[in-house]
């Protein structure tokens, strides 16, 4: 059962009964970088668009234009991109 990240603490009660002292107990936590890859793995499935289109033709568009004054593009083009 996931706490969220937060640190578990048991029972003083139960404790006492059992002469035992407080001990707290942290939730397992998974090696770096093995998260960051899972994300890797779902993004690389899926065929959704990350960026959306408009701001991405923007872009686009104004590094065409850095090089050269007269670029024009098809829709196609960008969306194949």
């Amino acid at each position: 059962m996931s706490t969220g990240g937060k640190v578990q603490w048991i029972n003083p009660h139960m404790m006492r009964a059992q002469n035992f002292t407080i001990r707290f107990v942290k939730p397992s936590r998974h090696m770096p970088g093995i998260v960051a890859l899972r994300e890797i793995r779902k993004y690389q499935k899926s065929t959704v668009t990350l960026i959306q289109k408009f701001p991405f033709q923007r872009l686009v568009k104004e590094i065409a234009q850095n090089l050269k004054e007269e670029f024009r593009f098809q829709s196609s083009a960008v969306d194949a991109l």
